[in-house]
C-alpha cells in the first residue's frame, strides 16, 4: 500500500504547501506554494521544513503512517520563518508533506487589522466632528449664541454674491437695544448680559427659515432677511420690536428695541448697505425709539444718535 496520487488542482495552489521527497532526501514534487518559498533562496527544499526535521523522519517499511500532524514551521524567503498547520505522510518509497498557512494567525491578524480600521474610521469622525465643534464656536458669539461678526462678514459677502447673481432682494435690518448704558449702569453687567441673550433669543428663534441673525457688536444685532417686500419686511420687523417689548425679565424694567432698514442696492457692497441701515437706526432714535425706520424713508433735518 502506498500514498495515494495528488490531484492536478492542487498543483497551483499557494495557500497549500505540497512537497514529496523520495528515501534519498530528493525533492520529486512541490506545487506553488512550495516553488514561492523556494524562490529567491539557495536552501534545498529539505532544509525549508524546521520543525519538525525532516531528516529525523523515518519511513515505514510497508504500508503508509501519518509522521507528523500539528503546526509546521517552514523558513521562507527573507528569513522569515511561516507557521503552518499540516501533516507528514509516508510509504516506504515517498515522503509527503501537505500544510497550509495556520488559520488561526490568519484570522487573527485579519480581526486586529479590521479592529485598527474601526478604531481609525472612529477617531477620523470624532476629529471631523471636533473640527466642526471648533469651527461652530469660532462663528457664534459665545454670549448670547448666535453668529458672531466674523460669520456675519461672511454670511454678508455670499448673500450679496448670490442676490446680485438672481436679483433677489435683500435686507439688512439693524436692531439696537434702547438705553443700554443705563440699563447696564443701573442694574449691572450681569443683567445687560441677560438683556443680550433675551434679545438675540428672540430675534433668532421668530425669525423665518434662511433668515440669518447675528450680534454685530454691544448692543446691536443683524438680520438678513432676503427674498421679501418691503411691505414684508416692514411687518416682519414691526413683529420682532413688539416681541421684545412683551419680554418679561424681572428686576429690569421693560426693555425695547430700535430698527434700522437698508435693501441692497446694485453693486451694493456690506459696508455700503449697513451705512444705510446705521443712518436708519440714528433716526429711529431720533424719532424715539422704539420704533422701526426705514433708510429710503424721509430724514430728518438734523439726524443724530442718541446712545
Amino acid at each position: 500500500m502506498s500514498l495515494p496520487p495528488l490531484p492536478d488542482a492542487l498543483d497551483t495552489l499557494e495557500s497549500l504547501v505540497i512537497a514529496e521527497f523520495d528515501a534519498y532526501a530528493v525533492l520529486r514534487y512541490g506545487n506553488a506554494g512550495l516553488r514561492r518559498l523556494l524562490s529567491d533562496q539557495d536552501t534545498g527544499a529539505w532544509q525549508l521544513f524546521a520543525a519538525p526535521m525532516l531528516d529525523r523522519v523515518t519511513l515505514p517499511a510497508t504500508g503508509t503512517c501519518i509522521c507528523f500532524e500539528g503546526l509546521i514551521t517552514v523558513n521562507g524567503p527573507g528569513n522569515r520563518v511561516s507557521s503552518l498547520r499540516g501533516r507528514i505522510d509516508a510509504d516506504a518509497h515517498r515522503l509527503r508533506v501537505i500544510a497550509g498557512y495556520e488559520l488561526d494567525d490568519i484570522l487573527s491578524a485579519t480581526d486586529t487589522l479590521m479592529a485598527l480600521n474601526a478604531a481609525l474610521v472612529a477617531t477620523q469622525r470624532e476629529l471631523a466632528r471636533s473640527e466642526a465643534t471648533v469651527r461652530r464656536l469660532s462663528l457664534t458669539d459665545p454670549l448670547t449664541g448666535v453668529a458672531n461678526r466674523q460669520a456675519l462678514d461672511t454670511h454678508t459677502i455670499e448673500t450679496l454674491t448670490h442676490c446680485e447673481e438672481t436679483d433677489t432682494p435683500v435686507w439688512l435690518i439693524l436692531v439696537d437695544i434702547d438705553h443700554f448704558k443705563q440699563l447696564n449702569d443701573r442694574w449691572g453687567h450681569d443683567a445687560g448680559d441677560m438683556a443680550l441673550t433675551a434679545v438675540a433669543t428672540a430675534l433668532d428663534s421668530h425669525c423665518r427659515d434662511g433668515d440669518f441673525v447675528a450680534r454685530f457688536g454691544g448692543a446691536e444685532f443683524v438680520i438678513l432677511p432676503p427674498a421679501l417686500s418691503r411691505q414684508a419686511v416692514a411687518v416682519y420687523a414691526e413683529r420682532l420690536r413688539k416681541l421684545v417689548a412683551a419680554l418679561e425679565l424681572p428686576p429690569l424694567d421693560r426693555i425695547s428695541t430700535s430698527f434700522g432698514i437698508a435693501r441692497r442696492r446694485p453693486g451694493d457692497t456690506g459696508r455700503a448697505l449697513f451705512a444705510r441701515a446705521d443712518a436708519a437706526l440714528y433716526r429711529a432714535k431720533a424719532q424715539g425709539r422704539n420704533c422701526v425706520v426705514f433708510a429710503d424713508a424721509a430724514a430728518p433735518t438734523h439726524p443724530w444718535r442718541p446712545a
